[in-house]
């Protein structure tokens, strides 16, 4: 046996008297090592493309439901989250409304959260649809970022009609143009509408609603905070 065969021979018997031919093996042709579990109760990661439903689902309060008016609106569907003590009603076939019951004999509380929906090439006029008018829409949709405007000019009547167009806002995965007035006509003093325009699946949704400012003390009213936090769950359907 030469100088040679005698030292490979020497280290193949020490590998095996140490755990197994296995640890003498090239790197390339090591096992590899089986991924180390996390321990109970650890904290991980999120996934990273999770769905916009589930992403929704997962920022939701205790206490939440959705509504949805995908079969309703057929390919204008769309869902929205709200506090499960509010209430929600259709208002004809393209609009809801969100709001808290009201005790008074008046009805609801003048705070509430709208979707319109306005199916491209929708043929019907004003008042089909809750706030909207194709006119006034226009009017709306073409104002630039700071511009102010009133829908009823025409008509010298500018006080609670006045829109102020602000920066785009992400809706649903959407640019939504944004408008602000801050007092509409015939509601409390104090109250602020806000409107979104988002376009998509072959319509317009309009996403809004009329808020209390601080300091308005009005019963069952709906915070700017509140008010935000169900506009943020609108989404489109797919």
């Amino acid at each position: 046996m030469t100088e040679r065969t005698q030292v490979i021979t020497s280290l193949i018997v020490l590998c095996i008297l140490l755990g197994g031919a296995a640890g003498c093996a090239p790197q390339s042709t090591q096992p590899t090592a089986p991924p180390t579990a996390e321990p109970t109760g650890a904290a991980t990661e999120a996934p990273t493309e999770a769905t916009p439903a589930a992403q929704v689902e997962a920022m939701l309060p205790s206490g939440w439901e959705t509504h949805s008016a995908s079969a309703e609106q057929g390919s204008c569907g769309y869902a929205i989250d709200h506090p499960s003590d509010m209430e929600g009603a259709s208002q004809g076939m393209y609009s809801w409304s969100l709001n808290y019951p009201g005790t008074e004999p008046n009805g609801p509380y003048p705070n509430f959260v709208y979707v319109s929906v306005i199916p491209d090439g929708f043929q019907g006029g004003p008042g089909e649809i809750y706030n909207y008018d194709p006119a006034e829409t226009q009017t709306l949709l073409s104002m630039q970022v700071g511009e102010s405007r009133s829908l009823r000019e025409n008509l010298n009547i500018d006080s609670g009609f006045t829109f102020t167009r602000l920066p785009d806002t992400a809706l649903g995965g959407q640019a939504a143009q944004t408008y602000q007035n801050d007092q509409p006509w015939e509601f409390p003093p104090g109250t602020q509408e806000i409107r979104y325009y988002v376009q998509g699946n072959g319509c317009t949704y309009m996403v809004g609603g009329y808020m209390a400012t601080v300091g308005s003390g009005q019963a069952g009213a709906i915070d700017e905070d509140l008010f935000d936090q169900i506009i943020a769950t609108f989404r489109l359907a797919p």
